[in-house]
């Protein structure tokens, strides 16, 4: 489309969803399925200072512009204003079709709305809809003892739940959903797959009433809301005390030595994820989920090792000290 349009109010999309449910798997399938013909906008919320899921989607090789914000300050109060000073700029350069924001697995989505309010962004965009991403496999892990799982599915208009292949029988998962919110639509797939919707009905810039498309397959589509009724405002709870730990080194890694610390470590933990260089043309796709470890070799990744590790009870000193103990002398 041409850049040279006046601005429109973009339609904005929230996506939130627990650690390493699959919210860049999604975001890397829209790219895939609408970067050709959409302008993209994308921005990326860590809880920790790391820029993995950036990485991943750059690796897509779609066109899209990234704004990455670190260390959770998208939900955080008291670094909301600067946020917003930063999104607005951003989005006047891209002039985007649609913005989507990625949060962190551990957002309090509740300070939207001050987004949403903000004086400065009300002119630029709207919001078209509130995503949630549900771990089909380890969801009953975590859904009783993190509040902010639950807070992220009372405020979901849609709600994605992944991971299907691995678990057929989701009648507790469905149950569970709709008694936290039972307004809301729930969506069935693998591999983040976007394919059960038709993303260009979010393009209507006035926002208002979108009709429910008519399901082509077995999978639930659903609804669009009016931009103002997709925001809900439950109790907000402080930030979570989950220990995070970001390593950056230049230096090469043992790949064997690794294995092994993923194997012990990962099972405490919520979640690792990164890049682990093995050798000056080899590195480590690292990808953990509580005791699902997966390590992936590739060849064309430029830039150092990093590695993000988050879960309760995490020792960074410990964690970090650890990790770098691998490093090839």
């Amino acid at each position: 489309m041409d850049q040279g349009n006046p601005l429109k109010k973009a339609p904005f999309i929230l996506i939130t969803g627990f650690l390493g449910s699959g919210k860049t798997s999604l975001l890397t399938d829209l790219l895939r399925r609408y970067s050709g013909f959409l302008r993209i906008a994308v921005i990326q919320n860590e809880f920790a200072p790391g820029h993995a899921d950036g990485i991943m989607l750059r690796r897509s090789g779609k066109p899209l512009e990234l704004l990455e914000i670190n260390n959770g300050s998208i939900f955080c109060a008291c670094l909301l204003s600067d946020f917003i000073d930063r999104l607005e700029p951003f989005i006047r350069k891209v002039n985007p079709d649609v913005i989507l924001l990625e949060a962190t697995g551990l957002a309090d989505p509740v300070s939207l709305g001050q987004i949403m309010h903000s004086g400065k962004l009300s002119d630029l965009l709207y919001l078209a809809s509130v995503w949630c991403i549900v771990d089909a496999v380890n969801i009953d892990k975590v859904i009783d003892t993190v509040a902010r799982i639950r807070q992220q599915i009372r405020m979901a208009d849609i709600i994605w739940i992944n991971k299907t292949d691995l678990n057929p029988d989701l009648s507790g998962i469905r149950e569970r959903i709709t008694g936290f919110n039972p307004s809301a639509r729930m969506i069935e797939t693998t591999f983040g797959s976007t394919q059960a919707v038709d993303f260009t009905r979010y393009l209507n810039r006035a926002g208002g009433e979108l009709v429910e498309t008519k399901p082509d397959t077995q999978i639930r589509t659903f609804e669009f809301h009016h931009p103002t009724s997709g925001f809900r405002n439950p109790i907000s709870e402080a930030r979570p005390d989950i220990g995070s730990c970001v390593i950056r080194s230049n230096r090469t890694f043992d790949e064997k030595a690794v294995s092994r610390f993923l194997r012990e470590a990962a099972p405490r933990l919520y979640r690792i994820k990164g890049f682990i260089r093995t050798g000056s043309h080899e590195t480590l796709l690292i990808q953990t989920i509580f005791d699902q470890i997966e390590i992936i070799r590739i060849n064309d990744y430029e830039g150092p090792s990093e590695l993000i590790a988050l879960g309760p009870g995490l020792n960074k000193n410990d964690f970090y000290h650890q990790f770098l103990s691998l490093q090839i002398k």
